[in-house]
């Protein structure tokens, strides 16, 4: 990929000479760039990646994975209206498009265009911001359209071979556009950003972002398809109103539209213009005037991990933060160490912001997914026992958690736990899971139980109990049985191997306990007769857990 990027660069190079640009300095930064994220893993992936050697194959999977799915989509959409109807399908195309390019920027290469790393090595040195600017877009905007080519090779199939290879060009151009078009409307978000919240919290808003969207897109995913009725709503003639040419998807759909009926209005022609004209005017805007103010604010971001005012800063955090969580720790924990380890991992999950976007999404696709099946007709979710398999289901996201709890960039500061005089680590463990347990399995179950309540009624309320014990009792179950590491001792890599298995063991011993539950809900008052015991389990468990020794802790 890094050799047919450059090829193309130097194919339009004149153009980069025009925006201002020194191509002989942009071309090296480019590349550089792209052999970094040669090492990199994508977070689309959902999983750490392990690279091999010069050459990373995880973005080739993506790739992959959307061509399968967009291809899907494309067919779907485009295959069940008539002719003269396909505006509402392409608008409906585009805009997967351009949420997908979107969400790619926000949850993948946020971290590429707010890098600052670099400055460090590029600012001292003659490099001007225009080109700095347009080395980032460049780098960007190579991985859009790989990923907006991904998309639309289904619909570019289908609407050449349905019409003529003209239209299938079109429909590949209008991709690209959209591509370019988020790119801007990303970048003016950004800048957006910068300028109302502090430099110092930009990193942590921005990572909030990207927790909601991930989880907006894949609860859009669940229940987009559950709210319309594909063959009625998509054959239906759309009725062109002025606020449409507000909406971006409906000017490429319009484009395209216009080839495909054929039909030469003002609407389709304005749709056209607005098409062609608003990607590219868009980077003309932010070459010309964002392109200073883009940088200036990146270079202030570095500032963000001095401790200036950091002694009022503690202060309060002494006197507010530390204060309830020793109350809390107290009363969860029975040891200094078990306690200091249940702080800590309360700290280090709040402010390490791989953690939380490996694991916060993740909760949030359980309550989508339980959502979007509860209101689906003629299937699972409308069973009278699925709310016992929603509250077991959502089990298997809190275990992710659990997994990620031994993962950090930073594992070689783990050495603290061998300089220390510490006799039994099952304190530690333990001390830690108890933080993971308060901080998100309580909240989750909490936010869980209230919507099955609701919808299904307050005498379900001894189901939610013992599924909620039994949940401890398998997170214990996994922990025991799993390899052990002390709390963000071992690098990413590490943990991948196996989860395969793990991940089928834990899911069948997960369903093996479901349905007993769902057997004692036959007998009177089976839920509340077992639920004692449920929690005696767990309690014995919990004391095996703290009984680990150093024989049984690998670390990373």
């Amino acid at each position: 990929m890094t050799s047919l990027t450059l090829w193309l660069l130097d194919r339009v190079k004149p153009l980069f000479w025009l925006l201002g640009a020194d191509y002989g300095q942009l071309r090296a930064i480019v590349q550089v760039k792209l052999i970094m994220d040669n090492r990199r893993s994508f977070v689309s992936l959902g999983r750490y990646g392990k690279p091999s050697a010069e050459n990373n194959s995880n973005f080739t999977r993506v790739l992959i994975i959307y061509t399968i799915i967009g291809s899907l989509i494309s067919v779907s959409m485009l295959a069940i209206s008539e002719h003269d109807k396909l505006f509402l399908p392409l608008t409906l195309q585009f805009s997967y498009i351009m949420a997908l390019c979107a969400m790619t920027l926000i949850t993948d290469f946020s971290s590429v265009i707010m890098d600052s790393s670099d400055n460090q090595i590029i600012l001292p040195r003659p490099v001007d911001n225009r080109t700095l600017w347009l080395a980032r877009i460049v780098h960007i905007t190579t991985y859009l359209f790989a990923i907006a080519l991904s998309l639309s090779i289904g619909g570019i199939l289908f609407l050449a071979y349905e019409f003529d290879a003209v239209v299938g060009l079109v429909f590949l151009a209008m991709s690209l556009l959209s591509a370019v078009l988020m790119v801007f409307l990303t970048n003016v978000f950004y800048l957006i950003l910068m300028r109302f919240i502090s430099e110092e919290k930009l990193r942590e808003v921005i990572n909030y972002f990207q927790i909601v969207m991930a989880i907006l897109f894949y609860g859009g995913y669940q229940l987009l398809p559950r709210l319309l009725n594909s063959q009625d709503m998509l054959a239906q003639t759309i009725v062109h109103q002025w606020w449409h040419y507000l909406i971006p998807p409906m000017w490429m759909a319009g484009t395209v539209d216009m080839l495909i009926r054929p039909i030469l209005d003002t609407t389709h022609l304005i749709y056209g213009t607005l098409a062609v004209v608003m990607p590219f005017g868009g980077l003309w805007f932010m070459n010309r005037f964002l392109t200073a103010g883009f940088t200036q604010k990146l270079s202030r971001i570095d500032r963000e991990s001095v401790p200036e005012a950091s002694a009022t800063t503690g202060q309060r955090t002494q006197s507010g933060q530390t204060n309830w969580l020793d109350v809390l720790s107290s009363w969860f924990t029975t040891n200094p160490l078990e306690r200091a380890a249940f702080t800590f991992t309360w700290r280090v999950t709040g402010r390490d912001r791989k953690f939380k976007l490996k694991t916060y999404p993740q909760l949030g696709f359980g309550f989508a997914y339980v959502v979007a099946m509860s209101f689906q007709r003629g299937s699972l979710g409308s069973s009278g026992f699925f709310y016992l398999f929603a509250l077991y289901f959502a089990g298997l996201y809190v275990m992710v958690a659990q997994y990620q709890l031994g993962i950090s960039d930073n594992y070689r500061a783990a050495w603290v736990y061998g300089s220390t005089p510490i006799r039994l680590p099952g304190d530690v463990l333990s001390g830690s899971l108890k933080a993971l347990i308060i901080k998100l399995l309580l909240p989750f179950y909490a936010l869980l139980s209230g919507y099955i309540l609701y919808r299904y009624g307050l005498d379900k309320i001894s189901d939610v109990l013992l599924a909620f014990s039994n949940s401890l009792v398998m997170l214990l179950c996994t922990a025991l049985l799993s390899i052990r590491f002390m709390p963000f001792s071992v690098a990413p890599d590490t943990l991948k191997q196996n989860n395969t298995a793990r991940g089928l063991l834990t899911s069948l011993v997960l369903g093996i306990v479901g349905f007993s539950h769902y057997g004692l809900t036959i007998l009177p008052y089976g839920t509340w007769i077992a639920l004692p015991f449920s929690v005696a389990l767990f309690l014995v468990l919990l004391q095996q857990y703290k009984k680990t020794t150093w024989g049984s802790i690998q670390m990373g």
